[in-house]
């Protein structure tokens, strides 16, 4: 006859695989590891309160930094990596279901997309003004986003890929 695990230890392997399966597809967040993977390394020392967000699917990965850094460390990371100015006329649009196309939206309209869409996918709060400017980098299959406060140290950084 065989003899089955005591009820403990059957429970103690699945949470335990539970467990194991979160660490593997939902690692902990570590902010300045994530800053320096995908932004800069090392990270300059202006650089403080770092906050992490992300979101993994199957076929998609959106992460997000919120930050702050001062002007020169932002200057030398936009410019080592040739980020662009973002082309207004391709990314102030907006899908009009009415007429079938895109239209042109407002800057404002831009950033508060965004801000929502950070809300929605990683429950950053981020509070962009039209003293914003915005930066992007094209690498393969994703897109990088810089956004920062012209008025403050504040700072945002997308990372978005598909």
């Amino acid at each position: 006859m065989k003899k089955l695990l005591p009820i403990g230890i059957v429970l103690a392997i699945i949470i335990f695989a539970i467990y194991s399966f979160k660490q593997w597809f939902y690692p902990t967040p570590n902010p300045e590891k994530t800053f320096r993977y995908l932004v800069a390394n090392p990270i300059p020392n202006s650089v403080a309160s770092i906050q992490e967000g992300n979101s993994i699917a199957m076929d998609s990965v959106f992460r997000v930094l919120n930050f702050q850094i001062n002007k020169t460390d932002l200057k030398m990371i936009l410019d080592s990596q040739h980020f662009v100015p973002i082309d207004e006329n391709q990314e102030f649009k907006q899908w009009d279901s009415n007429s079938k196309q895109d239209v042109k939206i407002s800057k404002e309209d831009y950033l508060n997309s965004w801000k929502q869409q950070i809300q929605r996918r990683v429950k950053l709060d981020v509070n962009f003004s039209n003293s914003w400017q915005i930066f992007t980098l094209k690498e393969g299959n994703g897109t990088k986003y810089f956004f920062f406060d012209t008025n403050s140290t504040a700072a945002v950084f997308v990372a978005d890929a598909y």
